[in-house]
């Protein structure tokens, strides 16, 4: 059951007797619980605050749940706060009994070093649904409960927007505090491009805002490093008018093998000539009926027919089994892209691992060669499903913002996104699918152009390293600023900062 807080001055039996060994909900093994944790953080929260236990029957509706039990951390119990002083007094009181915290927004995360938190106490900010767009700053503020369809949903209403990532299901900040890459970028830069402040709750347990006038460090390293910093509470970007009245042209093509170099071939063509109105996710996969692979590309236009139809055309020079277009609000691209299943990107529960490159050219052998070995690996694994997935974007204006306004993030020159991205039936299998996949992440990284692997942190896989994560140039400043603000390393468990 859930516990508000009117609920908490109740007799109540200890978490042992809650939570056992054979609690699994995300995450949650806690066979020797040391609080008694609504007694504890109960009499301290809010009325609208909330404690849960994976016990409870409700709890996977009522609580957030994370995308893929791959690596994931374990909780001892899940806190809704309701207001940023449950926030703040949640991480105080867990400070003060020594026991570690992990806040979920959108739980989309999946890495290879959450499962380093143990019985943690989950912060869960669904109930953070601020989405509040004042017109006279020309600017919106949202909760971390938000998403980008949310999100995308409130500025295309008043003619705006804001560059998010591609899935409509993920959260807004949360992917934010990555750099946020998606396929309006070459209009408007990445999402930490167009972030103006941020207000947070640091590892003491102190809210603070961060902007370029206020806290600027603190704002610099929050803007491609901001999960190791704090819990975010609210954030305000500055829009942009949206282009074509809000609506683009979505279009699907579905490619039999035969595309497999042709494909990549047309991507090469527009290395130096990708534009800046477009976006484009590739994905390819193994069709287990036929034993042949199958390709899927989905582009948006963000502008007219006339203007996206000469890039459509070379689409279908390509021979298409299929393919479609449509004019739609661009926040309906996401869920729409890919013949209308682009919600499936949005389903959670599937153990889940994902080696990725960037890349700033195009190597059409490469791609193919990738395609094929990882075709011929799931064919020896009946157990594994793939998808090969690509996303392309324009990097003009992220290239182009001055430095001193860039932030942490190193990857403002990645052109092309790359994910191996694995789905198979649980731990056992973990150490096969890494060793057969990632190689094709080598292979991928040595003719990305870059000449070493560099990946976008929000899709990295966790074993990359700080200098790809962050950048090496940013290591030094990174590190004293996280002995300023996280010096006992409350934050960042799935891509830490060494300090």
């Amino acid at each position: 059951m859930h516990f508000p807080r009117a609920a908490v001055f109740a007799a109540l039996p200890f978490l042992a007797s809650a939570l056992t060994t054979g609690d699994r909900h995300r995450g949650y093994a806690c066979p020797a619980p040391v609080l008694n944790v609504t007694a504890v953080f109960g009499p301290g929260l809010s009325a609208g605050a909330s404690i849960h236990f994976a016990s409870d029957p409700d709890f996977n509706t009522t609580t957030v749940q994370r995308y893929t039990p791959w690596h994931q951390p374990t909780f001892q119990v899940t806190i809704k706060p309701s207001t940023p002083e449950d926030v703040q007094f949640i991480v105080k009181t867990a400070n003060k009994y020594h026991v570690p915290f992990y806040a979920t927004g959108g739980g989309h995360g999946g890495d290879a070093k959450s499962n380093t938190v143990h019985n943690a106490i989950d912060i869960d900010l669904s109930n953070f649904q601020e989405n509040v767009f004042d017109a006279a700053a020309n600017t919106l503020t949202v909760g971390p409960g938000i998403s980008f369809g949310d999100f995308q949903k409130n500025l295309y209403d008043v003619g705006k927007f804001v560059p998010t990532g591609n899935a409509f299901c993920v959260n807004m900040i949360g992917a934010t505090l990555g750099a946020a890459h998606g396929p309006f970028q070459g209009l408007g830069g990445l999402g930490i491009d167009r972030l103006r402040s941020v207000r947070l709750v640091t590892a003491a347990g102190d809210i603070v805002t961060a902007s370029d006038t206020e806290n600027s460090d603190l704002f610099w390293a929050v803007r491609g490093a901001g999960a190791n910093f704090g819990i975010v509470l609210s954030a305000t970007y500055e829009a942009l008018d949206a282009p074509n009245g809000g609506n683009l042209v979505q279009a699907d093509f579905q490619y039999d093998g035969a595309a497999n170099y042709s494909l990549w071939q047309l991507l090469q063509s527009w290395d130096t000539t990708y534009p800046k109105e477009m976006g484009l996710t590739i994905t390819a996969a193994l069709v287990r009926a036929t034993g042949k692979v199958s390709l899927t590309s989905s582009m948006t236009y963000f502008g007219p027919q006339e203007d996206a139809q000469p890039w459509i055309d070379q689409f279908l020079s390509l021979n298409p089994v299929r393919w479609q277009n449509q004019t739609m609000p661009y926040y309906n691209a996401s869920a729409a892209q890919a013949f209308g299943t682009g919600a499936n990107s949005c389903r959670k529960g599937m153990w889940n691992s994902h080696p990725s490159a960037a890349a700033k050219v195009t190597n059409p052998e490469t791609y193919m060669s990738v395609l094929n070995q990882y075709a011929k690996i799931m064919t020896d694994r009946p157990w594994l499903t793939g998808i090969m997935f690509l996303q392309r974007f324009n990097t003009t204006v992220t290239q182009s913002v001055p430095k001193n306004k860039q932030g942490v993030y190193p990857g403002r020159d990645f052109g092309t996104l790359i994910m191996i991205n694995n789905f198979f039936d649980g731990a056992d299998h973990d150490a096969d699918v890494y060793q057969a996949t990632a190689p094709l992440r080598s292979q991928l990284a040595a003719t990305s152009g870059f000449g070493k692997l560099q990946t976008y942190i929000n899709y990295a896989y966790g074993d990359e390293g700080p200098a790809v994560w962050f950048g090496e140039e940013n290591l030094p400043r990174l590190a004293k600023l996280k002995k300023q603000w996280d010096p006992k390393n409350k934050f960042g468990a799935a891509y830490p900062i060494p300090f």
